[in-house]
């Protein structure tokens, strides 16, 4: 995982001297911080740093962070401090998908701290540096434009933000740079570190109005001191100096309008693979963002089209005032293009390159994570403690105070019990002061339990702890947790058979257990059934990344039970929605969404339109809209388009638009009429039967009818699309015409 610069400064290596609540590079990990087991260290800047971590919780809560910790030597840095808790502030108030979500703030061990989403990706430099090791010379445009869309977005979000009393707080990021844009490996954008951001207000908890006017005044001219201060020692130039817009590189005052250029230079950069200010020095640098004459994308590229040249241009003004006004403008000029030209842009596709991209580092982070929890595992078990938080987010920082343990055996009883089995495996081990090599032995022997696994049919998914891993049975899985109260949870799953589920006690060093497992096939009552209606309707809909076929209100069978999935609902007008869900066995979950209409840009307009009958199909361009009369449809400014309506048995009916940007134009009361002598129309049904070698469970037009052979003995004429799912074989999906009153026969072969 890549995670935001801990600070601004370059990547130092700290010294290795152990003091009270630091993790020096040489410290064993994973150990606790606070409410927090902190399982490997990610990154590390000259003023704070970066830790995945684990947080649980009561009822077997789990969930992985990201710790951003501040190094012991700018703890004395009061304008540090202040910069540090500002972000905290700022930040912690955001609910966007495009930006990283702030869980806590809070002081652990004397250490001020962040624990922030984790985010499973890479940021944008660390992924053109992986592209040619895959031989792979470009980026693809269709990526960068999804990549800048998702960061747009984000940024028309934070710029827009207001406090409780509806004032604009005017938040500028002033680093928008390719290290503080990541993007995961399921296709989401994230913007981070909003840690130099400026907000013409300090955010003490939104909204917080409590105290006098001149209390309030002069706290923020503390905090303003404070910042100064700060500015003092490390430099006014605040942001990566070969991403500022002229505005931030003359030291003006700056607004949303500045964060816009520097997207506009990374956009740049994504589609030409060509820096665009990059000096011999740092004043060389600034002179050309602020006096130097900027290349023409296709000048670089021949491959940029004018349509997408025009919106890097437009965001690469020099005068604020010409460039795009805030980040809803760009992201809507971006898709606007997008659509015109075909362009596939899909954050789907986007997930699947990364993966692509990154395929050997993601499974040894899968090892390396399964390792981490299990040695947080042994550590939940050497230190039963829990801890409780004094004070809430936004106002006193959140401290931690070790809590009275469950057991009524005195924590030093326990220490000593973990000490005594340590010695039993090779001798006492002085936790902190003896070398890396031994405490690494003790590790190795609490955790020398395996557990093999075999499956009927083989090719099952091994799920450890609630987490999947890389691996299919049959499989060995080592170095699991031993000893009293270690506890391994393992789920087999496979397509078309129910989970297999069973808890392995391994209380002994080097324990072995052996399992073949009889996977049963599943029945229909066995899985979860998603029914999902949105307003409007015709959304696409995204079950754990995988497309459904057609559109809102749709019908999503055969998902497995007990499994977290995450569902996305996208429309073109509309801002994308995304939920989570967990199904027992037979459960049919039903949601309704509403969906948010996105704004228009600067060259779009909307068009309403009523006709007769509902159902016609409304085709505007290249795009075809379902979602039935009454349409309420962006549409292109400034041109000429064609819009028709078709339905089954009517003649189809054209109209001519021309709308200026923000208008309604307004088609209503339109009827499409039959043709004179209408065509018979043959809508006898047909019969279909289905056969596999070997046997398939069957879906027709998402629709369950079982395993092999089916016979389904009145279907209607026409299309129809057969998905056939095997565990061991795979999936195979048919698509078939039904012929009126005939009998289809379709054979699958694996």
């Amino acid at each position: 995982m890549t995670n935001p610069a801990p600070g601004n400064e370059p990547a130092s290596t700290a010294d290795g001297a152990s003091q009270p609540g630091v993790v020096a590079p040489n410290d064993v990990l994973p150990r606790r911080f606070g409410k927090y087991t902190l399982l490997r260290r990610l990154a590390q800047g000259g003023m704070a740093e970066l830790f995945l971590a684990l947080h649980r919780s009561v009822a077997g809560f789990e969930k992985l962070v990201v710790i951003k910790r501040i190094l012991p030597d700018m703890s004395k840095d009061q304008g540090f401090i202040t910069m540090f808790l500002q972000e905290a502030r700022v930040a912690a108030t955001f609910a966007h998908p495009n930006i990283v979500t702030i869980f806590d703030v809070g002081q652990a061990e004397g250490s001020y701290f962040i624990a922030m989403e984790h985010i499973h990706g890479e940021d944008l430099r660390s992924i053109v540096r992986s592209m040619k090791p895959k031989s792979v010379t470009e980026f693809p445009i269709e990526h960068a434009m999804a990549i800048v869309a998702g960061v747009a977005a984000g940024l028309a979000y934070a710029h827009d933000k207001r406090d409780l009393n509806g004032a604009p707080l005017n938040i500028v990021h002033r680093d928008i740079s390719p290290q503080n844009i990541l993007v995961t490996f399921t296709g989401d954008v994230k913007l981070v570190d909003f840690g130099i951001a400026k907000a013409t207000r300090h955010t003490r908890a939104e909204g917080d109005e409590s105290g006098t006017p001149a209390e309030r005044a002069a706290e923020n001219e503390r905090e303003r001191a404070a910042e100064n201060e700060h500015n003092t020692k490390v430099g006014q130039l605040k942001g990566k100096i070969p991403y500022m817009s002229p505005e931030q590189a003359r030291g003006d005052d700056l607004d949303a309008r500045s964060d816009i250029f520097s997207l506009g230079v990374v956009l740049f950069e994504l589609c030409t693979g060509r820096r665009l200010f990059r000096g011999k020095d740092e004043t060389e640098t600034l002179r050309m963002i602020t006096e130097g004459e900027y290349p023409a994308p296709s000048m670089v590229n021949p491959r940029i089209s004018p349509a997408l040249e025009a919106v890097i241009l437009k965001a690469l003004a020099k005068d604020y005032r010409e460039r795009y006004q805030n980040g809803r403008e760009l992201q809507g000029d971006l898709e606007y293009v997008a659509r015109t030209e075909q362009i596939p842009v899909s954050n789907l596709s986007l997930g699947n390159w990364m993966q692509m991209l990154f395929e050997e580092r993601l499974a040894a982070q899968r090892e390396a994570l399964m390792e981490g929890k299990q040695l947080a595992d042994v550590l939940a078990f050497e230190e039963p403690q829990e801890y409780t938080a004094a004070g809430t987010m936004g106002g006193s920082l959140s401290s931690y105070a070790p809590a009275p343990p469950p057991s009524k055996i005195p924590y030093v009883a326990a220490a000593s019990m973990v000490l005594m089995i340590a010695a039993g495996a090779g001798g006492f081990i002085a936790f902190g002061e003896r070398k890396r090599a031994q405490e690494t032995a003790r590790l190795a022997a609490m955790n020398s339990g395996s557990i093999e696994l075999q499956s009927t049919p083989p090719g099952a998914s091994i799920w450890v702890n609630g987490g999947v891993t890389p691996h299919r049975t049959p499989h060995t899985l080592t170095g699991l947790p031993t000893g009293p109260g270690a506890r391994v949870n393992v789920r087999l799953t496979a397509n078309g058979f129910q989970p297999f589920v069973r808890d392995f006690s391994l209380r002994t060093q080097n324990a072995r257990e052996r399992v073949t497992a009889e996977l049963r096939r599943a029945q229909a009552d066995s899985f979860v059934v998603l029914e999902l209606t949105t307003t409007p309707r015709g959304a696409q809909v995204i079950v754990d990344g995988r497309p459904i076929e057609g559109v809102t209100p749709v019908t999503v069978p055969q998902l497995a039970p007990g499994i977290e999935h995450t569902v996305m609902v996208r429309q073109p007008d509309s801002q994308d929605e995304t939920f989570t869900f967990m199904g027992a066995e037979g459960q049919v979950e039903r949601r309704e969404i509403t969906l948010t209409q996105r704004p228009l840009a600067a060259d779009e307009a909307w068009l309403n339109a009523t006709i007769e009958p509902a159902n016609a199909i409304l085709s505007v361009g290249d795009r075809t809209v379902q979602t039935g009369s009454p349409y309420h449809v962006r549409i292109a400014a400034n041109r000429v388009l064609r819009v028709s309506f078709a339905a089954p048995g009517y003649e189809t009916l054209a109209r001519t638009v021309r709308a200026r940007p923000g208008q309604t134009f307004d088609l209503h009361e339109l009827r499409l009429t039959r043709p004179s002598s209408t065509p018979s129309v043959d809508r006898t049904p047909g019969r279909l039967r289905i056969g596999a070698t070997p046997w398939c469970n069957v879906t027709v037009d998402g629709r369950s009818y079982g395993e092999t052979p089916v016979n389904i003995a009145s279907i209607a004429p026409g299309g129809h699309t057969i998905v056939c799912v095997n565990p061991a074989r795979g999936t195979q999906n048919r698509r078939i015409n039904v012929r009126p009153g005939e009998l289809e026969t379709v054979r699958i072969t694996f």
